[in-house]
């Protein structure tokens, strides 16, 4: 069973160990090891006296750049949870890789790791090995590589590094179900396909703003045309100053939600991530508490300690939850409500575009430009509706998913 679990052979120079098996220490706020499991002692190689009273980078692998660490420490040091990829290293030399659940615990933090194998995986270590390359080669300090990190999130269609790891965590989590032989739990599974969501909720917030910001040079150009097909205040220059200052009101209250440190697009998916990452941070807790029952005894270590620390925790995170969930839902209706406004807003803009159409349509012969202006707007307010629609389909979708989260007994 152990070898059907373990999957594959370790690979020269990489610590072995199971897809079942998860790794367990808590530090003071300093970082010293207090307490950790059999499977933490085992593959890092060190003995208990050496780990007990130790500083966790005793087992850190130069391969992790350092502004993962500066991630994880900024997110704990604020009483938030955080999840990273973390190569270690082993007492002999040899290494190994985690994907950690790091949380803030009452004398410090506490650290679930556990088997990562999923495609991200893959795509995570090329970016690891070019941030450490630069670390030796360019000096490359912590908080450079720290957004590093956030760009590359941020490549990939997250509006936040929470956001990013959230989706990592889900995807870890149904392939070590699928590793294990166990059916996908279905509260990880909503979690994976809600982070999809948000991931399109990002790229439609930037496509938006981009399509409307395209709009902002067809006034001027109608304009420009106008004034050498007709008297100077005729119909197409009015009319291109009314879509002008149109869209320009309707602009400013794109960018209130789209645009921006903080825009409500961003706050959606900001509260949403958290509650992700909770629920997904709570199933491995809740995991690694029922593995307590086959603890060994550890002289230094109170295994019913270290139980009664996991159940706070999990009920803060079921606490944290809550709230993170109450706030998506309300930042989502706000979301969908500032769509929909926009969306009608923006039927103001097609009658001044119609008007357009028809006065193109009396200047025959002289309106080929005009008429691939008007042209261009056809298309891009088509381009814009549909997106205003994705996203408030995306944001009802996001608020009908976190109240079935809600309503759900079986969330904890």
């Amino acid at each position: 069973m152990n070898a059907v679990i373990s999957q594959t052979l370790a690979r020269e120079g990489e610590v072995d160990f199971g897809f079942q098996e998860l790794f367990f220490s808590r530090t003071d706020s300093r970082g010293v090891i207090l307490s950790g499991n059999e499977v933490f002692r085992r593959v890092s190689g060190y003995g208990w006296t050496d780990l007990l009273g130790a500083p966790h980078k005793i087992i850190r692998h130069p391969d992790t750049p350092r502004g993962v660490f500066r991630i994880l420490w900024d997110a704990l040091g604020k009483g938030h949870p955080m999840g990273g990829y973390v190569k270690n290293r082993a007492r002999n030399g040899d290494y190994y890789w985690v994907f950690a659940v790091l949380v803030p615990a009452p004398e410090g933090f506490l650290s679930v790791r556990m088997r990562p194998s999923t495609p991200l995986f893959a795509s995570i270590r090329e970016v690891y090995a070019e941030l450490a390359q630069r670390e030796r080669t360019e000096r490359l300090d912590p908080e450079e590589g720290a957004q590093a990190l956030c760009d590359f999130a941020a490549s990939q269609g997250f509006s936040s590094y929470t956001s990013f790891m959230a989706s990592a965590m889900g995807q870890e989590l149904v392939a070590r179900d699928a590793k294990l032989g166990r059916l996908t739990d279905a509260r990880t599974a909503q979690l994976v396909a809600l982070n999809t969501s948000l991931e399109e909720v990002t790229r439609e917030q930037r496509n938006l703003l981009r399509s409307f910001e395209a709009l902002q040079s067809v006034p001027n150009n109608m304009r420009i045309i106008a004034s050498r097909l007709e008297p100077s205040g005729g119909p197409v220059s009015a009319i291109s100053e009314n879509y002008r200052s149109s869209s320009q009101v309707i602009s400013e209250r794109l960018r209130s939600f789209v645009a921006g440190r903080d825009n409500l697009c961003d706050r959606v998916s900001r509260q949403a991530s958290k509650a992700l990452f909770l629920i997904g941070a709570h199933r491995v807790l809740s995991e690694m508490r029922l593995n307590f029952a086959d603890a060994q005894p550890v002289p230094g270590i109170d295994w019913a300690h270290e139980r009664q620390i996991l159940v706070a925790i999990e009920a803060q995170a079921q606490r944290d939850t809550g709230t993170a969930m109450e706030q998506a839902i309300a930042h989502a209706e706000v979301l969908g409500r500032a769509s929909a406004e926009i969306r009608r807003q923006m039927l103001g803009l097609d009658t001044i575009r119609v008007l357009g159409r028809v006065e193109t349509g009396r200047m025959r012969g002289t309106n080929s430009h005009l008429s691939a202006t008007i042209d261009q707007l056809d298309v891009s307010h088509s381009d814009i509706r549909l997106r205003l629609e994705t996203i408030m389909r995306l944001s009802e979708g996001i608020g009908t998913t976190m109240r079935m989260f809600q309503r759900s007994q079986r969330l904890f």
